[in-house]
């Protein structure tokens, strides 16, 4: 066996390292791992810097001071953070929708919970506004989607600016009927109901059952003769340029099953739901997520279907399929699907239709 020296180097060995060669090892490791979290937080940070300005050019997005767009960028930074978490699941198969940074993306949580357009405060439906039940519904089909009728009017954008979601769920049921009926597609006008419509407040919400009722006695103009501002103004209504209906009755609709037979015999109708701040950054799939306790948002049932379920052990999942007022930007093209038969969002507790033709 050899021994050593004091004169011969030993080897480098765990017990033969030098004081200070042990210590410069530790600095240099605790030096490369510092070097190494500031280059992937850098790289974290350039990534987020380049995703916040493609995001600004997509949407159109400016602000008008660099505060204002520092507060902007924090509230969208969260929402990024909260929309790879929850697709992150979606992609493992524990969430059934996918969010996006969308258009509302750089507004703050509370914000966009107080995006409320549905108003029900001091509103009283009318007196000759009867509820029809169908009974629960045992031959309708399995599956309807009025799309394919192609009378299901292109997806309007209401703007960040008017809480009128009620008069464009409403223009949007009058449009498809009037195409069932004309063999035509006509572009109707919101902003009659925001200006004229004296039941309802504008752009600080209103209901659809009170806007069919208007409807029913002032017919509606087209929107190239009436355009829609994002704001109300003086009445400009003229019913020389009106179309005018012959309304047999308008009424609300109580419950999921009735919803289901009058959309599959009569065509879309309008709903309210509870909308919170996370379906504003829906992308797709049906959305099951939480809901506001009751509903303060007004879109269009224009169909409904089912969709399977990938595990044997769970059950397939109903859904509403809607169409909403935000832009063709949002969601699935300006469309959601919503689970059903579970009232969900309160979809069944607000819905209205009337049985109408043209003149």
């Amino acid at each position: 066996m050899k021994t050593w020296s004091r004169e011969e180097p030993r080897p480098d060995g765990p017990g033969n390292r030098r004081p200070g060669q042990l210590q410069d090892r530790m600095h240099f490791a605790k030096h490369l791992l510092i070097f190494s979290m500031i280059v992937v937080c850098a790289s974290a940070a350039h990534f987020l810097e380049q995703e916040w300005n493609l995001w600004k050019s997509n949407y159109e997005k400016t602000y008008a001071t660099k505060e204002d767009e520092m507060f902007r960028r924090k509230a969208w930074e969260a929402n990024w953070n909260k929309v790879q978490t929850h697709n992150q699941l979606a992609a493992q198969g524990l969430k059934s929708y996918t969010l996006e940074m969308n258009r509302f993306a750089d507004m703050t949580s509370e914000e966009r919970n107080s995006h409320n357009c549905l108003s029900t405060k001091g509103k009283i439906p009318p007196a000759d506004a009867p509820q029809v039940r169908y009974g629960k519904p045992t031959n309708i089909p399995a599956e309807v989607d009025w799309r394919k009728s192609k009378c299901v009017t292109p997806v309007k954008d209401q703007g960040s600016y008017c809480g009128s979601c009620w008069a464009f769920a409403t223009v949007g049921v009058i449009e498809t009927h009037y195409c069932l009926e004309k063999g035509e597609q006509a572009i109707l006008s919101e902003q009659q109901l925001v200006d004229c419509d004296s039941n309802n407040d504008g752009c600080c919400g209103g209901l659809p059952i009170m806007a069919l009722a208007y409807l029913s006695q002032h017919g509606i103009m087209r929107n190239k003769d009436y355009e829609y501002s994002q704001k109300k103004f003086e009445c400009l209504y003229e019913n020389d340029n009106a179309i005018q209906m012959n309304v047999t009755k308008y009424y609300i609709l109580p419950g999921e099953y009735n919803i289901a037979s009058s959309v599959a015999y009569n065509g879309p109708v309008t709903v309210g739901i509870g909308v919170v701040d996370e379906f504003m950054l829906y992308k797709g799939g049906v959305y099951d997520g939480d809901c506001a306790p009751e509903a303060n948002h007004a879109v269009i049932v224009v169909g409904y279907g089912n969709e399977p379920s990938e595990d044997e052990d769970e059950e397939d999942m109903d859904y509403w399929i809607i169409k909403n007022s935000w832009g063709a930007q949002w969601g699935d093209k300006g469309y959601a699907k919503i689970r059903r038969n579970v009232n969900k969002c309160n979809i069944g507790d607000m819905v209205a239709t009337m049985d109408f033709t043209f003149a």
